[in-house]
């Protein structure tokens, strides 16, 4: 009886799965003619304004595409995800995005939850009231905003990477994902996990086997903070001072765990990693250097580039950033077009 039910549910829930898809795509359609715009000084990319749900919340975002696609074309997309306190607005005005969108991808960029434009983690103080009838309940809630949570963010960039694998002008079979920084580690931990990713570039990406090792007291001494927090004896949320020449308060305990270089045996997909030689926030070798050696033992195709001379900030402006471009984007034509 229980097996007639679900196959019933299945019959009736199809259609409307069908419908439902079909919907979307249209209404995405409709969204590209009327809301798309040239990029200022780009004159070859279009985007358009967007709007993503990551586990409740909602982001926002901007779809870039080349504006010499053709009706009915399918494009590779690249997902984009920022370092610490990266935001859309960064990638835009740097002009990250917008090259690669003019090299032939569908590219994405967001804010982070509690970041840029994205809506805010909000923490009720006071009692939850019971809901009405329609399960709404009206309450007084803290906005926390910038913090950096790489829980969160990884929900966030799977919103992302959802969000493109939805979109009719995109190849399903051919997304890649681009990090920088703290957003380096994130998509050697996504890449992981995700098998809808098919290529990779990480630049000056921080991805420790142990970060637990940077804090004082170790593992330990995450593992009594993360009791302190769950028991209610410090604030639910942290939130306090920036680390030095960084925006955003670190979740001390979710950092300490999340330690993306343990998943590096994991990653099967091509994988570029860019480090710069002068690097202040990690040692290189035991990031970068560590992940490609790992890669380069399992037989996946990956390459390893050290920015002679070059500090961690030097990759986003200048001849540095050409020269970055000039590695990422064929490294991305290389996977995600030339054996397509």
């Amino acid at each position: 009886m229980r097996t007639w039910r679900t196959s019933s549910w299945t019959r009736v829930l199809a259609p409307l799965a069908v419908v439902a898809i079909l919907s979307g795509a249209l209404m995405s359609g409709a969204a590209m003619a009327q809301e798309e715009k040239t990029v200022e000084g780009h004159p070859t990319v279009q985007q358009r304004d967007i709007t993503l749900w990551s586990d409740g919340t909602r982001l926002s975002g901007i779809l870039l595409y080349p504006k010499a696609r053709k009706e009915g074309e399918k494009l590779p997309a690249i997902v984009l995800c920022n370092g610490w306190g990266g935001t859309k607005a960064f990638l835009m005005r740097s002009g990250i995005g917008p090259r690669f969108a003019a090299a032939g991808y569908v590219v994405i960029v967001y804010d982070y939850r509690n970041w840029g434009d994205s809506d805010s983690r909000l923490v009720v103080r006071g009692e939850m009231p019971k809901p009405d009838k329609d399960g709404y309940v009206t309450v007084k809630a803290q906005a926390i905003r910038e913090i950096v949570d790489p829980v969160d963010q990884q929900k966030d960039i799977d919103a992302a990477v959802s969000y493109v694998h939805g979109e009719p002008m995109v190849d399903q079979q051919r997304i890649g994902i681009w990090g920088t920084s703290f957003g380096g580690g994130h998509v050697i931990y996504r890449s992981a996990h995700d098998r809808r990713i098919a290529c990779v570039v990480a630049q000056v990406g921080s991805m420790p086997a142990d970060w637990s090792r940077r804090y004082p007291a170790g593992l330990e001494g995450v593992y009594k903070q993360k009791s302190a927090r769950a028991r209610g004896a410090i604030d639910p949320v942290p939130q306090g001072d920036s680390p030095a020449g960084l925006n955003g308060a670190p979740h001390p305990e979710r950092i300490a765990v999340f330690n993306p270089g343990q998943y590096a045996d994991r990653v099967k997909v091509p994988t570029l990693l860019i480090d710069a030689e002068k690097e202040h926030y990690f040692k290189i070798q035991e990031n970068s250097g560590r992940v490609h050696e790992i890669l380069k033992t399992n037989g996946v195709p990956t390459d390893y580039h050290v920015l002679k001379g070059k500090k961690h900030y030097d990759v986003y402006s200048g001849q540095c950033l050409d020269d970055v471009m000039e590695l990422e984007i064929p490294w991305f034509d290389k996977h995600l077009k030339d054996e397509k």
